[in-house]
């Protein structure tokens, strides 16, 4: 028992030991302003408390810099009264334990009921600050320049928008530059952010093509070919709409029956504060930088008068680009008979007349075009795409342009071109949502591939993301296998111990990694529809791989993913079986909203 007591006392002294050194070496800290600037937090949790130091230390840093932070013209222009050392000051804040990666902490005292952190930083480190920063918005404007070149004008303006505002809250914007990897030209971000965007606007055009007096369709190019995708709103006459989409140069606007005005405004999106979530740090900007109105965001469109509702049949003819996209394939020997039938299904659409058509399809086609018809207020567009093909025993009349609106959400409309397949006797099985033009011309630019590997895989990611929007969960169970491999990833921060002190700490970034089983997965998305009025994904770009034997294919996709509630943009990857085209394996599904820091993104070569 003496000797339990003398233990339990040689370890209490050691503890106080160490707390008192650790309070030491903090008075050390504080005592030397001259070459450390600190903060000091208290809590009831070490988490409590570190934010609390955290928050200190933000400001000794706004007091530290402020003098030596260039507030940029067009700022001071928005607000005469700018309070230049508040203003420094709420865009520190935005420097978060995530990115203030080069402070360093002190467990000052680890009482059970009452922690004391402090969080310090060399006043030789300020300028590592801010180049995190400059790092994440030279890769916003890579990302604006390679979604440019794809004609995916929403990619180039949200990475370039996005850039400009992280660049706002470093401490020399006029400073910082960007070398263009291609070219090797040196640009100045700050005055070639806005004129890129400015140019962009100028290089869309917009013109009505269709008008019946409720829905206005409109034409969309960049340079005189079709905008890849876009999003705007426009102004019915008492408010401004929710997001539309544009789609392969598409888009369309809905307004009170006979209400259309002679003219409408149309806002382009750059901002999408409303995807901000997908990077923190962006989102903590965009709540503090002052809003930066772009030239030539807003542009005026006539709508002129009411022609009527177009009864164009689906034409005999294919001289369209897509058309000549499908001239590898195998001919039909009746185009007539299936485009009759087709013919049957748009009017029946148009005049609302669903039933009319039950004998076209098949009971699992039937089912789909159901839930078709009830995903949003179902449209036809345009007909004039459409090219037919033969595949195996099938027929596939790719496609035909549909847009959907909903009531609710962030986006009010989608254009999406709806893909048939026709069985051996003439019905149609299935139905699938098409993949914009960049996606395809990704496939088939597979040239090394037979014709019918790269049939399969537009197959595959057609009903694939024609399953999330339709919900077909009792699809997507089959295509999962049992033992599917589902890991979902988030970016997230961990204070991780430096040197030989073990009470000094930095904020790493880094992926989680969650994994679920095919069962777990299936009962998310099941939650998810059921709470959802609509969900929509759009694959932006994919990078596909064959593996070394057999049809095995790993598909590294940018998805776009949209919900009534949510939306985010991220890299999909799919490992799927494709042996048996009518029965596809997902082997792997993995996503993360950023390339990991240790692996990149998720590819063949992982697993």
């Amino acid at each position: 028992m003496h000797n339990t007591h003398k233990l339990i006392s040689i370890i209490l002294l050691f503890m106080l030991t160490i707390v008192s050194a650790h309070g030491q070496r903090w008075a050390d800290i504080k005592a030397r302003p001259d070459i450390y600037l600190c903060g000091e937090g208290e809590g009831a949790t070490v988490d409590e408390a570190d934010q609390q130091a955290l928050a200190a230390l933000v400001s000794q840093l706004s007091v530290a810099v402020s003098n030596d932070f260039s507030i940029t013209e067009d700022e001071r222009t928005q607000n005469g009264k700018l309070d230049a050392h508040s203003y420094t000051r709420s865009k520190l804040q935005t420097y978060s334990a995530a990115t203030l990666t080069n402070t360093e902490r002190i467990v000052i005292s680890n009482d059970p009921d009452h922690t004391r952190i402090g969080r310090y930083i060399k006043r030789t480190e300020l300028n590592r600050i801010f180049e995190g920063r400059v790092r994440t918005l030279k890769e916003n404007i890579r990302l604006g320049i390679m979604a440019e070149k794809q004609g995916k004008i929403d990619d180039a303006l949200r990475n370039y928008y996005w850039a400009f505002t992280l660049l706002k809250t470093v401490q020399h914007p006029a400073d910082v530059k960007y070398t263009d990897e291609e070219t090797g030209d040196a640009l100045l971000p700050l005055t070639w952010l806005p004129e890129r965007m400015h140019k962009l606007f100028s290089g869309i055009n917009v013109k009505v093509i269709g008008n019946d007096g409720t829905n206005v369709d409109l034409d969309f190019t960049y340079n005189g070919k079709p905008v890849s995708s876009l999003d705007f709103s426009y102004f019915d006459g008492r408010d401004w709409s929710n997001l539309c989409s544009v789609k392969d140069g598409r888009g369309t606007m809905e307004f009170s029956k006979d209400m259309v005005p002679e003219t409408v405004q149309l806002n382009y999106e750059y901002a999408y504060r409303g995807q901000a979530h997908i990077s923190p740090e962006v989102q903590s900007v965009l709540k503090v930088v002052n809003s930066h109105t772009m030239r030539g965001a807003r542009v005026s469109v006539r709508a002129g008068k009411q022609k009527g509702t177009s009864t164009a049949s689906v034409s005999t003819t294919a001289g369209t680009a897509q058309s000549k996209q499908v001239q590898a394939y195998a001919p039909v020997a009746d185009e007539a008979r299936y485009r009759n039938v087709l013919n049957r299904v748009v009017d029946a659409i148009r005049s609302r007349q669903y039933g009319s058509v039950a004998d076209c399809f098949t009971p699992d086609g039937a089912e789909m075009f159901k839930s078709l018809v009830q995903y949003g207020r179902a449209r036809v567009l345009s007909t004039d795409a459409c090219a037919l093909y033969q595949y195996d025993d099938n027929v596939v009349a790719r496609s035909i342009q549909m847009a959907f609106s909903f009531k609710q959400g962030v986006r009010k409309n989608f254009v999406e071109d709806v893909v048939f397949t026709f069985n051996a006797d003439g019905k149609i099985d299935c139905l699938a949502f098409g993949l914009d033009s960049k996606a395809r011309t990704d496939i088939l630019g597979k040239g090394v591939w037979p014709i019918e590997a790269r049939q399969k895989l537009m197959e595959f990611l057609e009903n694939y993301k024609t399953a999330y929007a339709l919900k077909r969960l009792d699809y997507l169970r089959t295509i999962f296998d049992d033992d599917a491999v589902i890991i979902v990833g988030h970016v997230a921060t961990k204070l991780q111990r430096e040197g030989r002190d073990a009470v000094q700490y930095k904020a790493h970034r880094y992926i989680t990694r969650t994994h679920y089983s095919k069962e777990q997965y299936l009962r998310n998305l099941a939650q998810c529809f059921q709470s959802n009025e609509f969900v929509n994904i759009r694959f932006a770009n994919n990078d596909v791989r064959k593996a070394r034997t057999g049809e095995e294919y790993g598909i590294q996709i940018k998805q776009d993913y949209y919900s009534s509630s949510y939306g985010d943009v991220g890299y999909l990857y799919l490992q799927v079986d494709l042996n048996d085209r009518r029965k596809p394996v997902i082997k792997v599904r993995t996503w993360q909203p950023e390339p990991d820091p240790e692996v990149g993104l998720y590819g063949i070569g992982n697993w």
